[in-house]
Formats: structure tokens, sequence, C-alpha cells
């Protein structure tokens, strides 16, 4: 039995802490396609939830296609499971630029401007003069994946004004205006879906997200510009090479990183 206080550690709802463990089963297997899951009230026993929370948990899973239910029969993993999504985490700025490539991004809200004294959460360099801020989705295949904040220093939109408006921001500036790029950061932050996420990718409110900042200032210290970025927890990998150091009855390493060095002097991927 799931011992109850586990529970409280978290701020999600019952019902996807439960729908998550259920998740899991089948993901790693324990569930195979065709598979019947227990009857509710073995699932309450064991998960010790409500009758509700497990109803619940498994209306979402049916939602996401995982399992059927059949009256007078019961509930089962389906025979074809969809493909799980996954998005790997670019580590490098050639990764982060190629992952662009190939993506839809759609407004979800009317575009507007902001000075930069309201540009909160920028990694390095500093924001003045008016920026211009998007709020977009990307798609894969019309299926979304990421929720993105932009805001992009009203000069250099100007610059290119068309791109922008249609392509990936990072990816106009990558490959049309390098020039300008100084420096680049990123940083990954774990978290809930507020209701803006889950409504945009199509996930539970207060599932898990990954959040990831994004900076680019110029050689001056100045903000070019800022994303804010939310993945499905679910649907993101991070994978990392690590650079062994190999010495006579030792093996020391470090992760594999072609960018900037981060304050600490660690190394930091854009």
């Amino acid at each position: 039995m799931t011992e109850a206080k586990l529970y409280t550690r978290s701020r999600q709802p019952l019902y996807i802490q439960a729908a998550g463990q259920l998740r899991l089963r089948i993901e790693r297997g324990l569930w195979a396609p065709g598979d019947q899951l227990p009857v509710i009230e073995d699932l309450q026993a064991e998960l010790d939830l409500s009758r509700a929370t497990i109803r619940e948990a498994l209306d979402m899973l049916e939602q996401e296609g995982l399992i059927e239910r059949f009256r007078g029969r019961g509930t089962f993993v389906r025979a074809a499971l969809p493909e799980r999504r996954s998005h790997n985490l670019p580590t490098s700025w050639d990764d982060l630029i190629a992952s662009l490539r190939n993506i839809t991004p759609k407004l979800v809200a009317p575009m507007g401007r902001r000075p930069g004294a309201d540009l909160q959460g920028a990694l390095i360099g500093a924001a003045s003069g008016e920026y211009v801020w998007f709020q977009r989705v990307h798609t894969r295949a019309d299926e979304p994946y990421c929720l993105i904040d932009i805001c992009l220093r009203e000069d250099v939109y100007r610059l290119d004004a068309a791109r922008f408006d249609t392509v990936p921001v990072l990816l106009v500036l990558a490959e049309h205006h390098a020039g300008l790029i100084g420096e680049a950061r990123q940083r990954v932050l774990f978290s809930n879906a507020d209701e803006t996420s889950a409504r945009a990718l199509g996930i539970a409110l207060g599932a898990p997200v990954v959040e990831i900042l994004r900076t680019i200032a110029d050689e001056d210290g100045k903000v070019i510009a800022h994303t804010y970025a939310r993945y499905p927890g679910e649907y993101v990998r991070i994978d990392f090479q690590f650079a062994l150091n190999k010495q006579p009855g030792r093996v020391s390493g470090r992760n594999e990183c072609k960018d900037w060095p981060s304050s600490d002097g660690g190394c930091s991927p854009s």
C-alpha cells in the first residue's frame, strides 16, 4: 500500500499523482498491451485513495490513449499504445538551433510591447529600451509540445519583422543575425502547469512541466532576447556525454559541454 504521507509532499491533485503511478506501470511494461488492470477496489486499497480519485486517474489515462474500458469486462491496456512523445533538451547552441527547425510556431496571444525595466528573469545582461512580446505554441505534426513567452528587443525585431513573426526567434537570430550575439545562457527548472500552460499544451492543471529560460545578449551586455518556455514534464529528456580523463588506476570526468562558462566556473548550456 502507498503511504498516505507521500501524497502530501506534492502540490499536485491526488488524481494526477495516482495517474502518474499507473502510467509508469504501463511505460515500464509492468502492465503490457492487452493486460487487464486490477479492479477499482484493488487499486483503491493499493494506492490508499478514494474510489472517485481512482476513477479520475483512469479517466486521464483513457484520454491519453493508454487504456480502454469495457462495460462488464473491465479496463485494459490498449493493444496499440500511442508513441510516447519525446523532446531531447539541447545542451549546446548548435543542438538548440537544430531543434528549432521544422517546427511551426503559432501565436496564442496578441503581440505587445513592454519596457525593458519590466523584463524579469534575464540570466545575463541588462534590459533597457522597448521589447516586443510574443506568446506562442510550438508544434510538431500538429501536436503542441512547447508554450513559450518571448521578449525581443524592438530595434532587433524591426531588422527582420517578417521572419520574426513566423519563425522561431532564436533560429532567426542564429541564421540571419549571428553577428549580434555576444553571449547566451540557459537555465532549466521543474514546476507544475498553471492554467495557461495546461490549456495551451493539453495537459492537466498541476501536471509536471519543465521550464526553460534562455537569454541572449549582445557584445555590450544588453539583452537581445529572453524566452520562457514550458514543456510537459514527461516529454523532456536530457542526455549528457561525459568526457573521461583516464589515468592509471583512476578515472575522472566532466560533462561534455562546448558553451560559455557559468559564473561559478562550471559549464552553462545555451
